[in-house]
C-alpha cells in the first residue's frame, strides 16, 4: 500500500549515502511496477510525501532507468492502441492490477503512482535531482504508447533523456531472454549495460 514501497526505497538510498556512496554513483533501476517506484522516488524528491523521510542529497543521483514502466495504471485509450501483437500481458490483466494498486490511495497520491495522471509540470526540476534518464519499451507491448507519452512528458523537464524502443520486444523483454536461455540477448540488453556503465563517475 502506498507509500510503503516508497519509504523503503528512500531508506535504502539514505543507507547507501550514509555508508559513503556518492549520490552520483547511485543509479535507480526498475522494471514495470519497479519503474513506477523510480517515478515515485523522483516525484518524492520534488514533492515530499508526508510520513516518508525527505530525500535530500548533496548532489543529483547518477541516473534512473525505467524498463517498461507501468505508466498508466488507469484504463486509458493508450492501453487499447497496441493490442494483439504478442505481448505477455493482456489488457484485462493490466487494468485489473492497476485498479488494485490504486485502491484506497488518496487523490493526492495518484501522481506518484500513475505517471500519466500527474499534472504537466509535476516533474519540473527533475533535471536537478537526477543527471540522466533512460526509458525503454517493447514495440509489441500493451504499455508501449503509454510509455511513449510518459517519456515525452519527462523530456519536457530534462535534457538528458534517452528512449529505447525495443524492436519486436514485449513487456520486460530482456528478462524473458535471460530466463529462456537465449544466447542472443537482443539489442536492448547491451545498450542498458553500456548506458549504466557510462553513468558511474571515476
Amino acid at each position: 500500500m502506498f507509500p510503503t514501497q516508497l519509504k523503503q526505497a528512500v531508506l535504502a538510498i539514505q543507507h547507501l549515502v550514509a555508508t559513503g556512496v556518492k549520490p552520483e554513483n547511485i543509479q535507480l533501476t526498475g522494471d514495470s511496477a519497479g519503474g513506477v517506484l523510480v517515478h515515485e522516488v523522483l516525484s518524492h524528491m520534488l514533492h515530499p510525501v508526508a510520513d516518508v523521510p525527505e530525500l535530500t542529497l548533496s548532489g543529483p543521483l547518477g541516473g534512473a532507468y525505467l524498463m517498461s514502466p507501468w505508466s498508466s495504471l488507469k484504463d486509458s485509450p493508450l492501453l487499447h492502441s497496441n493490442q494483439g501483437r504478442g505481448d505477455i500481458l493482456n489488457l484485462p490483466t493490466v487494468i485489473y492490477w492497476g485498479s488494485k494498486v490504486l485502491d484506497g490511495v488518496p487523490e493526492s497520491g495518484i501522481p506518484y503512482l500513475d505517471g500519466l495522471s500527474a499534472p504537466e509540470d509535476w516533474l519540473k526540476g527533475v533535471d536537478k535531482v537526477v543527471k540522466r534518464i533512460l526509458i525503454s519499451a517493447g514495440d509489441a507491448e500493451i504499455l508501449r504508447d503509454a510509455i511513449i507519452k510518459y517519456t515525452k512528458t519527462v523530456e519536457k523537464h530534462h535534457k538528458d533523456v534517452t528512449f529505447f524502443l525495443d524492436e519486436h520486444g514485449v513487456h520486460d523483454d530482456p528478462f524473458l531472454l535471460f530466463l529462456a536461455g537465449e544466447k542472443n540477448k537482443g539489442k536492448l540488453t547491451p545498450f542498458i549495460v553500456d548506458w549504466l556503465d557510462k553513468g558511474f563517475s571515476t
